[in-house]
């Protein structure tokens, strides 16, 4: 093999630009073969890398620097490595060829044969010979990257090399300003501050990276290799804070960035006094803290930006934890030095506390609050030196305004309490006064006068319920009588009901004994209550399961009292309904959870089955909305019954099947027979099994086929959608040839029936076979648009293509194991919607045309959007038509579709935004049976982003038809399509203002 012809022709095409990688592999294959070694590779670029031309010598360089990046570790000489290594270290002066010196030692570094030895050879060379600020981007990047993978592969070198490591790598990022770069080097500092003792040099590192504080920059938009702002903060942060030696440089200059009239920069300055609070020593903040307090007391006072006093209160606290002396500490002086350190928040606090006029509460009980939480001893400090004052002012006074403002600084006090490891010693002592304050056996009045004290009021009983051992059994039980009373009783303020709720379910989570034990026996007798108005028991259920849904310790509790007064008639009919439907919301949260087996096994036990077993036992005639509530239970069954195991299922189907099986087989001849009204929970529970999950019959083609049979004749609604649910996810679960048998049997069912049934029986074949990508489902859809375009029952086949993709309570659905191959809304997109577009352009007849555009709406309105917009150009047509031809929901679905097109893909509609979209969209908005509320907000979501979506000389020529329209709908009679023409009209009104 002529090596050096190889070597001379790479040479030359990196000379013209060529594509070497022929070159490249060949000489990586030969190396790596043993036709040839590395050696000899050398000697063939000898005369390359001895050149006097610094180009010469960069193209042999960047050779050797290509073959041992690519060349498999166990094709390099260990014997060589030493020597490749000494050889790149000398030729690091060449400024000309760094950059590919770089790539090759970061090559060899990767081998076992790199030693420490090899290490430090390459960073004393790197440091003394490489003026690394000199070079573009690229090689900053390849030097930072070299010098973090030596700190990760080989810490011993870093560590022999001590401070010469340290200078040399402030020296190295000294004017560095890339962020990508300065990522890597933040990076890097706290692996070296680990391994080196920076403490001799710790003014030149710290100075090279402080300078750099606050850091800001705009990265690239579209360009996925750049770094985000706040990712290089954070890296900057870690970096500051990552030794303690940068304590007393670093917490003055921090303090007063924390000044700063940037928003960013304060927030910045003072989440890195957070990380550093844990890393610095304590004595270096305590010269600069009472310009810290002063600057958060500012802050916080003003309130300007949330995420200021946030971060700003998040800092005092970290402080104030770290000077906090121990609680086991027996040093008195630090005790004093810590108690002179509280003076800079308690001495403005006690001065405004007993100021005729408080100003602030909030704000002073935010910075009392986050000072005692810091630690158990700043608690007992802050309680013993503010809850006297307040006490005593609460005593006095009987001014309302005042209470309330002194109550909210001491609820703020008495949280910090609430961990039992810092619990204030002195509460104990005031327990009586603040018994007195707060009335535990007061109610809370029902007008709305001064309800905001109220309010305060019971956030403070709830503190003390929630302070650890600080109630007796009646006093606590007293407590939660109030709060739960005030939850239950209409106050004409709502606020005081939404408050106490919201604090039973914190109560909920802390103490569910004691919720169980008082408050919930107080809701369930509520709801039982003789002539109880809707609006209560609605507020009454809402709390319930807010409770329940919080906190799963009580959840089975409450699910069991409600199931109870379901079970024994208490409720009339909406009430019913309303308690069916929470249960339901409770059981679907309760299964989500990760132990869903064993709670759904204990629920359907416990709870499931009573009801259902009321259900069939109940008199259909005694609720006038049985159908909803027989629903709603079904649900629950479901979201139960889908979570317990095949065993499990398979047991449970036998009795179902024994009670529901006969009535579901037995076609009606009435639409009204009480007996069929209770099926969906057959049809629920049987949708709901996995699919290996073994139905109780003999011969399931005979069943599918008998399912079919009642619901092609039944006269009963009910009974014929509930076979066609069972049916559809039999099928849809079952494997490849039973479903070809199963599906026969159907068929041969239903061949010559082309009524109502017949229709419907297609719809969820096709749903249950198109899942599967079953090609049965597409033949269904195409007998479906023949139906439409030969006018027989064309609305209901048209409208029904809603079954197909559409989402539905059990049958044939993820939730309830339903097998859904992949891909296959692309392959329905891809089949069907042309098959309708060609069929809409072939169609004379309008009604004809308007049914296709129903089910190609049905059919786009479930589709992924990025399904959809793949193929959206020869839809947008239709979509427009169907803008013109349908109404409500159907409309305003293609309205949102053209919405999502000009969101994503404007350019697609540019030529016919003028023409056609604008003013179908402004003939949305009049008063018509055709534009409901849905259709006439969908048309203005749409008319607000086009003019952020298009320049003015695009829609100028439409802009007053729009403003016009505009108009009038601001004056629409629905509060929100008002707010929305609003919105919409500052955006056309001021496009002629964005161009100027």
């Amino acid at each position: 093999m002529d090596i050096q012809r190889i070597v001379d022709a790479y040479i030359i095409g990196l000379g013209d630009n060529a594509d070497n990688t022929s070159f490249r592999q060949a000489l990586v294959g030969h190396i790596a073969k043993g036709d040839t070694s590395l050696l000899e590779l050398v000697q063939a670029l000898g005369e390359y890398l001895a050149s006097e031309e610094a180009s010469r010598r960069n193209k042999g360089l960047h050779v050797l620097a290509d073959v041992l990046t690519d060349l498999p570790q166990e094709a390099i000489p260990a014997q060589a490595t030493a020597k490749l290594v000494q050889f790149f270290c000398s030729r690091l002066s060449d400024s000309t060829c760094v950059s590919h010196i770089l790539t090759s030692i970061d090559a060899l570094q990767r081998l076992p044969s790199f030693t420490n030895k090899c290490s430090t050879d390459v960073l004393r060379a790197l440091f003394k010979e490489v003026h690394v600020q000199s070079f573009q981007h690229s090689t900053r990047s390849a030097a930072y990257g070299l010098l973090d993978q030596i700190i990760r592969n080989h810490p011993q070198a870093v560590q022999t090399m001590g401070n010469d490591m340290v200078l040399g790598f402030a020296q190295m990022l000294d004017g560095e300003k890339d962020p990508r770069s300065l990522m890597i080097a933040f990076q890097i500092i706290p692996k070296l501050a680990e391994l080196v003792d920076i403490k001799n040099n710790v003014e030149d590192i710290f100075e090279v990276i402080f300078c750099y504080f606050p850091i800001t920059f705009k990265n690239r938009e579209g360009d996925p290799s750049t770094i985000s702002p706040e990712s290089l903060k954070k890296a900057l942060r870690a970096a500051i804070t990552c030794s303690p030696y940068f304590g007393e440089m670093a917490v003055k200059p921090l303090v007063e960035k924390t000044t700063a009239a940037s928003s960013s920069v304060k927030i910045d300055a003072y989440e890195t006094l957070v990380a550093a609070a844990d890393a610095y020593d304590a004595k270096v903040f305590i010269p600069e803290m009472e310009t810290l307090v002063e600057q958060i007391r500012e802050d916080v006072e003003m309130a300007a930006d949330d995420k200021v006093v946030d971060a700003a209160l998040e800092a005092l606290e970290a402080v104030y934890r770290a000077v906090s002396p121990a609680t086991d500490s027996n040093e008195s002086s630090d005790m004093s030095e810590t108690a002179t350190l509280l003076d800079y928040v308690l001495k403005d606090s006690i001065f405004q506390l007993t100021a005729d006029e408080i100003k602030n509460p909030d704000q002073i009980g935010k910075l009392l609050l986050v000072t005692a939480r810091s630690s158990a001893y700043n608690c007992n400090v802050i309680s013993d030196a503010v809850l006297p004052i307040v006490l005593e002012r609460l005593g006095a006074t009987e001014v309302l305004t005042l209470r309330r403002e002194l109550m909210d600084v001491l609820n703020y006090v008495l949280s910090a309490s609430c961990d039992a490891n810092r619990k204030a010693e002195c509460l104990e002592a005031d327990k009586d006064n603040l018994l007195n304050v707060y009335r535990l056996d007061a109610a809370v009045p029902l007008d709305k006068e001064y309800s905001f004290l109220h309010i305060t009021r019971l956030k403070g009983i709830t503190l003390l319920i929630l302070l650890p051992e600080f109630l007796n059994h009646d006093e606590l039980s007293l407590a939660l009588q109030t709060i739960s009373q005030a939850a239950i009783e209409r106050n004409e303020d709502e606020n005081v009901n939404k408050e106490a709720t919201h604090l039973l379910v914190q109560l909920a989570q802390s103490t569910p004994e004691q919720i169980k034990a008082t408050a919930l026996p107080l809701f369930l007798d509520a709801l039982c209550e003789d002539m109880v108005a809707a609006h209560k028991v609605s507020r009454l259920l809402n709390a319930l399961g807010a409770i329940g849904i919080a906190a799963s310790n009580v959840l089975l509790t409450i699910l069991d009292g409600i199931g109870k007064i379901v079970v024994a008639d208490k409720l009339n009919s909406s009430h019913c309904l309303l308690a069916v439907t929470t249960i339901r919301k409770m059981v679907e949260t309760a299964v989500a959870k990760d132990n869903a087996a064993d709670t759904s096994l204990e629920l359907l036990n416990n709870m499931v089955n009573p009801l259902l077993e009321w259900v069939c036992k109940t008199d259909v005639t005694t609720y006038a909305n049985w159908q909803q509530i027989v629903v709603e239970l079904a649900k629950a069954a479901v979201a139960v019954f889908s979570k317990v195991e095949q065993k499990e299922q398979e047991q449970r189907l036998v009795a179902l099947f024994d009670r529901y099986s006969a009535v579901a087989l037995s076609p009606s001849q009435t639409s009204t027979d009480g007996q069929y009204q209770t099926l969906p929970i057959f049809s629920a529970m049987l949708c709901a099994c996995w699919p290996q999950t073994n139905i109780p019959v003999e011969d399931k083609s005979a069943f599918v086929g008998g399912l079919a049979a009642v619901a092609l004749s039944t006269q009963n609604d009910i009974q014929r959608d509930v076979c066609f649910e069972i049916l559809a996810s039999i099928i849809n679960k079952c494997t490849s040839v039973e479903r070809s048998k199963l599906t026969k049997s159907v068929f041969d069912r239903a061949e010559k029936d082309c009524g109502l049934a017949g229709i419907l029986l297609r719809h969820w074949l096709a749903r249950a076979l198109i899942a599967c990508n079953d090609q049965a489902g597409y033949e269904c859809v195409r007998w479906l648009l023949a139906q439409i375009t030969q006018r027989s029952y064309s609305e209901q086949a048209a409208d029904g293509f809603n079954i197909i993709l559409g989402n539905h309570d059990w049958a044939v659905t993820p939730e309830t194991h339903g097998v859904f191959r992949l891909l296959f809304k692309q392959r329905f997109y891809a089949t069907v919607v042309p098959e309708i577009t060609s069929s809409f352009k072939d169609a004379n007849d309008d009604s004809i045309k308007t049914d296709l555009l129903v089910a190609l709406t049905h059919s786009v309105q479930h589709m992924p959007k990025n399904v959809l917009m793949s193929g959206i150009s020869e839809v947008i047509p239709l979509l427009l038509s169907a803008i013109r031809l349908t109404v409500d929901k159907l409309k305003a679905t293609s309205i949102r579709t053209i919405t999502m097109v000009i969101f994503e893909t404007p350019e697609t509609v540019k030529d016919e935004i003028v023409t056609s979209i604008i003013p179908q969209l402004t003939s949305s908005l009049s008063l018509t049976k055709a534009n409901t509320v849905h259709v006439r907000r969908a048309a203005l979501d749409t008319l607000s982003l086009i003019p952020e979506k298009y320049p003015f000389s695009t829609v100028q020529a439409a802009r007053k038809n729009v403003l016009d329209a505009l108009s009038k709908a601001r004056d629409d009679h629905k509060r929100l399509v008002r707010n929305d023409a609003v919105k919409a009209y500052n955006k056309w009104f001021g496009i002629e203002d964005k161009l100027l």
